[in-house]
């Protein structure tokens, strides 16, 4: 695994719980990040390690089975084959060819041409996911799996080109198409609106979350999903934080790991 290289790149990594044939390792039966599932908590906060808490963490098994890249500083490509993501990436590239510049390629372990790109980006707001590329994430926060680390599917996710110290620039033409506007072009008993997030977050305060049933919660996530482009996950975090059911936990699930971004 690569996790000392990142390290060595000043890029922040952290430990991933193991998963047996009973579900992963971090005692929560419901758990369905296999092999994803961080085993800090506030791993949003890591630190640089030093050397002795890189080995107490070595030696407590926390990265036997993968790590975490904190993804700061960095735009990664993720391309998920599941989701329509190879062809959704030959049209990106056609559009951006300095795509294929990545000093970074990672195939990921669901094979079938799945893979993260690495990019250096400056810190901007960013869309998470582009209605015209289905099945591909553009990650500027949250984390992704290192190369090394096991996959769900016995597979491991393979460094294919480069490393963390070859990691290059992002093209401009992409930063140019993920920058997040100000105001989003949503659809509303078929018309077009204009709605900004500010407008969002004043419609979710009309809500009462405590006793909202699992599936109309998801709902809601996934309406703020679409009106925000993907970049809306903040505005339905921020507002499920408000019940006394809230679970950190499960909302960084819901960020980091399901196949559509944070849906």
């Amino acid at each position: 695994m690569l996790y000392r290289d990142f390290l060595e790149s000043g890029y922040k990594i952290f430990g991933l719980y193991g998963a047996t044939k009973k579900g992963c390792n971090c005692g929560w039966e419901d758990c369905a990040a296999l092999f994803k599932h961080p085993v800090a908590a506030n791993w949003q906060h890591t630190p640089n390690w030093s050397e002795d808490q890189l080995e107490v963490m070595e030696l407590t098994g926390q990265l036997t089975t993968g790590y975490g890249v904190l993804v700061q500083g960095l735009l990664v490509v993720d391309v998920d084959s599941k989701n329509g993501g190879v062809p959704s990436y030959e049209k990106l590239l056609e559009k951006i060819p300095a795509l294929a510049g990545a000093g970074m390629i990672v195939n990921t372990g669901s094979g079938k041409g799945s893979k993260h790109l690495y990019f250096k980006a400056p810190t901007m707001a960013l869309k998470q996911t582009h209605a015209e590329y289905p099945g591909i994430d553009f990650k500027s926060s949250g984390y992704v799996v290192g190369p090394g680390s096991m996959h769900a599917s016995g597979n491991k996710y393979e460094c294919v080109l480069g490393g963390p110290d070859e990691i290059s620039e992002a093209p401009q033409e992409l930063l140019d198409l993920l920058e997040k506007p100000e105001i989003h072009r949503a659809e509303y008993n078929g018309e077009q609106v204009d709605i900004s997030d500010a407008d969002i977050a004043d419609m979710l305060k009309h809500i009462i979350n405590d006793d909202l049933d699992y599936e109309i919660f998801i709902r809601i996530g996934m309406a703020v999903h679409s009106a925000t482009s993907g970049s809306g996950f903040y505005l339905w975090d921020t507002w499920a934080s408000e019940s006394s059911k809230y679970n950190k936990r499960i909302m960084d699930i819901h960020l980091n790991i399901t196949s559509v971004s944070w849906i």
